[in-house]
């Protein structure tokens, strides 16, 4: 046996070890409560980022962050939305009726891989602009009306959604819709190789699967832009944005003390409240650090669902055979992981932003029944 088969006969050894049979247990168990929980989520989802999507449009709203707010509320949407077929489709059953061996369904599976893997890629780079969009307002609060206006802002949006498709490409080709003779039955998420499109099959009816390249390099090269370029850069870059904004934060708060107490000596209670309000002001007080540490929370959520998921990739660009083994194990729960990150972001906003709250609760009193209105002057 060649060094090369040694190594590579490890690497599988070692994948096995880490992942079966307890990743296997694991993933049978999951499997059978994930479609209703992602359900869950991706109804709770969709109505918040339509919520998100409503408030931030609004005229009052209108800002080169909120507009990029928006954007990244649609990509979520889109994401949430296209999954609920899908875990109808491989997660409940619905029924024995529905030929879920089908060529069409397997289509649909195609589709899904390469549609949520593309908008997911969309709102990982809103979420880079974003934090760039901030840093450079806190940062260099001069240029930001040159640099962050809407011309840019509109001009960064359409970059990422016409440029993040080109980058997803690779996966594009990645798969292919392979037809094999009936089972009895197959695995829902199929074997290490081949997604089977359902688990119930007819004798005689063939079944039409998914199944990944047997290209050893493009397989490789697909892990590598999965993990490095599509994750662990922008965890990278966002961690570093992040440890800027709080270092900026701080720094703002120390100035804004220390003008506190330089003036205190010389001026009364009464001058010290107005001085501390004025000073908020123009040291980025008050609305400019409630937008800012919102960012900070958006980057922080953002990292703990991603991070996992660019550190699982990265080991397996590293050794393939992980993917063989351990992906099947575990994909489940990176799907959820990433359909939590899309679905609170409406908490978020709503916890740490005054203005989103008070546009909201007037867009929701503009839609609600009006009661009040409807009861006359005589009415109870």
């Amino acid at each position: 046996m060649s060094s090369a088969e040694e190594d590579g006969g490890a690497a599988a050894a070692a994948a096995v070890a880490y992942c079966m049979p307890g990743g296997l247990e694991f993933q049978r168990v999951y499997v059978k409560v994930h479609g209703y929980i992602a359900l869950i989520i991706c109804l709770l989802g969709s109505i918040a980022n339509s919520v998100n999507i409503a408030v931030l449009s609004r005229r009052e709203m209108t800002s080169s962050t909120n507009s990029i707010l928006t954007a990244l509320a649609v990509a979520d949407l889109l994401v949430m939305l296209e999954y609920v077929p899908f875990a109808f489709h491989i997660y409940i059953k619905i029924g024995t009726e529905l030929n879920r061996n089908s060529y069409g369904w397997a289509v649909f599976v195609y589709f899904h891989s390469i549609f949520s893997q593309t908008f997911h890629t969309i709102s990982i780079w809103l979420t880079i602009t974003l934090a760039v969009w901030r840093f450079v307002a806190i940062k260099f609060p001069q240029k930001n009306s040159t640099i962050c206006n809407k011309r840019n802002t509109n001009l960064a949006i359409a970059v990422a959604y016409m440029v993040c498709p080109v980058v997803c490409l690779p996966i594009y080709f990645a798969m292919n819709i392979e037809e094999r003779p009936s089972t009895p039955s197959g695995p829902v998420n199929g074997t290490a190789n081949v997604t089977v499109v359902n688990d119930t099959a007819v004798a005689g009816d063939p079944i039409y699967a998914i199944s990944m390249t047997t290209n050893k390099e493009l397989l490789t090269a697909i892990f590598w832009i999965y993990s490095v370029f599509l994750k662990l850069i922008p965890c990278v870059v966002l961690s570093i944005l992040s440890v800027c904004l709080i270092m900026k934060m701080k720094s703002s708060d120390r100035r804004r003390q220390k003008l506190l107490k330089k003036s205190a000596i010389k001026t009364n209670e009464g001058e010290k409240a107005r001085l501390n309000e004025e000073s908020g002001k123009k040291c980025g007080g008050g609305r400019t650090d409630r937008t800012t540490r919102m960012l900070v929370a958006l980057l922080g959520l953002f990292l703990a669902t991603e991070l996992p998921q660019a550190l699982f990739g990265l080991l397996t660009a590293i050794a393939p055979q992980l993917f063989e083994v351990c992906y099947y194990s575990f994909g489940e729960v990176m799907d959820i992981m990433a359909l939590v990150g899309s679905a609170v972001n409406f908490v978020l906003y709503c916890s740490m932003s005054r203005q989103f709250r008070c546009t909201f609760t007037r867009l929701a009193g503009k839609l609600l029944p009006l009661r009040n209105h409807n009861q006359g002057p005589g009415k109870s």
